[in-house]
């Protein structure tokens, strides 16, 4: 690589590192907004279900009650579904321009952005924790979409028993 790029050289490197840092900004954006909606569905049904289960028994009049937390569950499956979509759109985006940066502008004999970030990978996951945390939980987004399957099921098992 030479010591001054052309000047459209380096407006192409800015431009593809400006849309880089932009989708990887629009993927955190969101999972900011998943898990928030994921939480506050949470937080609505977990309301619900104390106000169905204030008297100790679930009635044929907590039905709507009961209705509406499976409501909340697939209202927050529907948007972590799509919200996951979304921040893997952004984030598969951003990894091709990152890949072209590299390809363009960082290939000689030091390592490239992508060899350092799978480098810190191995050396991340060959550790005890990783192991231990991914054999339990899986991938993270899977746990976003068990919270609201959890509320859906709640809701579901409640509507049964107020029926």
């Amino acid at each position: 690589m030479p010591d001054q790029l052309s000047d459209t050289a380096k407006a192409r490197k800015d431009l593809l590192w400006g849309m880089y840092a932009d989708l990887r900004l629009h993927s955190r954006h969101a999972e900011t907004l998943r898990s928030n909606v994921v939480n506050f569905s949470i937080v609505i049904a977990s309301l619900l279900i104390a106000a169905i289960s204030a008297d100790g028994h679930v009635q044929p009049s907590d039905l709507a009650l009961c209705l509406g937390v499976v409501c909340v569950g697939l209202l927050g499956l529907g948007f972590a579904a799509s919200y996951t979509e979304l921040h893997e759109r952004n984030r598969r985006r951003a990894m091709r321009l990152r890949d072209a940066l590299d390809a363009e502008f960082l290939s000689g004999p030091e390592p490239d952005i992508e060899d350092l970030l799978e480098e810190s990978d191995r050396s991340h996951e060959a550790g005890r924790l990783y192991r231990w945390s991914r054999a339990i939980t899986g991938s993270t987004q899977r746990f976003w979409f068990a919270l609201p399957v959890l509320v859906l099921v709640s809701g579901v098992t409640l509507t049964a028993v107020a029926a």
